[in-house]
């Protein structure tokens, strides 16, 4: 024999049996029973199965394969049918089969219609199953599904509810869908295709959901989409059909699932209120992303913003400057104690004052003002903040050119309107620090 082969490789392929027939392992569930009963290393089905291991050739292993796998895809439809509770480890293991995607219809419409009725915690799974085995025949009626049954509003309420709050995972079900989209989106590359032509079909601002922002958002945080993305959003803005309200709903309701997005909401941020001088709608939209982003974000991101804003009044451009500042003072009249925390990098405007219109100085003067007295539960005289508000004004004051004096005037009067509002005498009152914010104010440089 080592005459006629030269290598042990033939040698061993002359001494294996005949090529192995898929007539075989269908033989196999006439064992089944045998197998559950029988546990020793004698029970046929088992050696049978022991001996596949070591086949190194298969007549047609894409036919023995489908053979195999047909029969469980279909014990498992029936499985899900019978036990709803299964669902997602169902769907998880057909999402992981090697199946030809059009032996799961019948599946997949099951899926689109129990999207409306499944529990919170199974959506993540059945998103990510519906799109990982769409078809380039089937994608359009599918996210067109998608979009009609999944609910984010209605999702919102029920994570309201005892039930959901009393044990929360790790990662909000929100976040796992989005998850589940940008995977599906990366699977299959005419996903993103058909939901952009799904997007760009939509007319009307009822008509955009809180889903669709929210894809687009997906699609921004995506290196190769993001510039074609940027454009759509920027198109959709300045035509009325995604609006601030829509940008608030989504920012506000749905924090929870935008943890991963929060850098990517800042960058679009950053360049709509550069674009603002274009149209007023983006501007709007702008200052929507700033502030409602603000409370929803953590606080890394929350300095990522702060430093964003400064830098816009820092530009130069009268525009990007007022919406900034804005911005600012909407924050410091309705959230001043978490923007408190962030006035140290806010104290970096100071330098720009006079490249500021009055106009300008007079809103900056308000957020400083604001910040000072209302963003700290304990008012001191020697407060940080209020101690250098004092110092500028009272350096504005003593300046003998005219364009400073009306610097110190435009800060004292701001802090004197601060000082007078209603909230925040009540606030010292209540709390019993009426005295201290007299001697703050014996200590401004106005009231001398």
């Amino acid at each position: 024999m080592n005459a006629f082969v030269s290598e042990a490789a033939q040698l061993r392929q002359c001494l294996l049996p005949g090529l192995m027939n898929t007539s075989g392992p269908e033989k196999l569930p006439e064992f089944f029973d045998e197998l559950e009963q029988d546990q020793s290393s004698s029970c046929t089905a088992r050696l049978i199965l022991h001996q596949l291991r070591w086949l190194d050739y298969i007549v047609k292993p894409q036919q023995l394969a489908n053979t195999l796998i047909e029969p469980i895809v279909a014990f498992l439809k029936d499985w899900m049918q019978q036990h709803p509770n299964l669902t997602v480890p169902i769907l998880d293991t057909l999402s992981n089969l090697t199946v030809h995607a059009d032996s799961l219809d019948d599946v997949r419409q099951m899926v689109l219609d129990g999207l409306s009725s499944a529990d919170v915690d199974d959506l993540a799974v059945m998103i990510k199953f519906l799109l990982q085995t769409v078809t380039t025949h089937t994608v359009d009626t599918t996210i067109f599904d998608i979009r009609q049954n999944l609910d984010m509003r209605a999702l919102v309420r029920l994570q309201q509810t005892p039930q959901q709050s009393s044990d929360k995972p790790a990662q909000s079900p929100e976040a796992l869908i989005l998850e589940s989209i940008k995977l599906g989106i990366q699977f299959h590359r005419f996903v993103h295709a058909s939901w952009i032509k799904s997007l760009l079909a939509l007319e009307t601002p009822r008509g955009h959901k809180v889903i669709d922002l929210l894809v687009l958002l997906i699609f921004y945080s995506m290196a190769s989409t993001k510039k074609k993305t940027e454009g759509i959003i920027r198109k959709k803005i300045m035509a009325g059909l995604i609006t601030s309200r829509l940008i608030k709903e989504v920012l506000v309701d749905h924090a929870a699932g935008l943890a991963s997005y929060w850098g990517t909401i800042v960058v679009l941020a950053e360049s709509l209120l550069r674009s603002s001088q274009q149209d007023l709608l983006l501007t709007c939209c702008a200052q929507a992303l700033y502030t409602h982003a603000f409370i929803g974000c953590d606080a890394y991101h929350r300095q990522e913003m702060i430093g964003s804003l400064v830098t816009h009044v820092g530009s130069g451009v009268a525009d990007e400057m007022n919406v900034a500042l804005q911005v600012l003072l909407t924050l410091a009249q309705k959230h001043p104690k978490e923007l408190a925390v962030y006035s140290v990098f806010l104290k970096g405007i100071l330098d720009y004052l006079d490249s500021l219109t009055l106009l300008q100085i007079r809103i900056l003067f308000d957020v400083f003002n604001l910040l000072a007295l209302k963003g700290n539960e304990h008012i001191t005289d020697d407060s940080s903040l209020w101690s250098d508000i004092n110092i500028v004004v009272r350096k504005q004051l003593s300046n003998p050119r005219v364009k400073y004096k009306k610097i110190g005037i435009l800060g004292a009067m701001s802090s004197i309107k601060v000082l007078n509002a209603p909230d925040v005498c009540c606030e010292q009152s209540s709390g019993g620090a009426g005295s201290s914010t007299q001697g703050i104010a014996k200590q401004a440089p106005f009231t001398q």
